[in-house]
């Protein structure tokens, strides 16, 4: 394997060599696949239209850390593990980020599963292969909801956004949640809440601070 991108961990996953990296995203070196979870597209316009002040921008900084990282490993892939949306896909400004962002990686094939939010997800007007609510790959199973594969394919999901604390850091950050036959990403929308692992013997979190993956022992 090539050296490693900065800020990142090797992991074997179900026997294949992955990356953890701690810009929230996985990378499938095997496939030149990139990896991500819950991008939210459009969460702070729903915000916003409900009448709550939060901050322009969450889009376009999401969608420059994803270029970034698209650059870095030189992907052949982006697979969004589900909530690509946050809300209406219609009469919404990250629409125009989102189009800029696809034209200026028009080579790159981007792929979806199904999330929860994705309801009014429109793959052909996003230039977006819909997959369905699960895709079996390899020794992996993609899906956004954690549930174990009854075949038993280790999984690989969403959803959860599951955060921990790091000793001594007074603040929680996202990890990766490691668990026996399955690993929950973590949300890559920096927009986003998160919850704290209910962890169980044979688990591990990775943690996601300032780009770098870190080991939470």
């Amino acid at each position: 394997m090539p050296a490693l991108p900065e800020g990142a961990l090797s992991v074997q996953l179900a026997g294949e060599p992955m990356l953890l990296l701690g810009e929230r995203a996985m990378f499938w070196p095997a496939r030149r696949r990139l990896i991500i979870a819950d991008l939210h597209l459009g969460k702070g316009h729903v915000f916003r239209r409900a009448g709550i002040a939060v901050p322009r921008g969450a889009t376009e900084d999401d969608l420059r850390r994803l270029a970034g990282l698209a650059v870095m490993t030189d992907a052949r892939e982006l697979w969004i593990v589900g909530d690509v949306l946050h809300g209406p896909a219609t009469q919404a400004q990250w629409r125009d980020s989102w189009s800029r962002w696809r034209q200026a990686h028009a080579a790159l094939q981007v792929a979806a599963l199904t999330g929860n939010h994705d309801r009014a997800l429109d793959g052909e007007a996003l230039d977006i292969r819909q997959l369905g609510e699960f895709q079996a790959d390899g020794p992996f199973v993609f899906r956004h909801l954690p549930q174990r594969d009854a075949d038993g394919r280790h999984v690989i999901a969403g959803h959860v956004h599951p955060q921990a604390r790091l000793s001594g850091v007074p603040r929680n950050w996202p990890v990766f949640w490691l668990r026996p036959g399955m690993t929950i990403l973590p949300a890559f929308s920096a927009f986003t809440g998160g919850q704290r692992p209910d962890i169980e013997r044979g688990d591990t979190l990775i943690a996601c601070v300032d780009g770098t993956a870190i080991p939470i022992p």
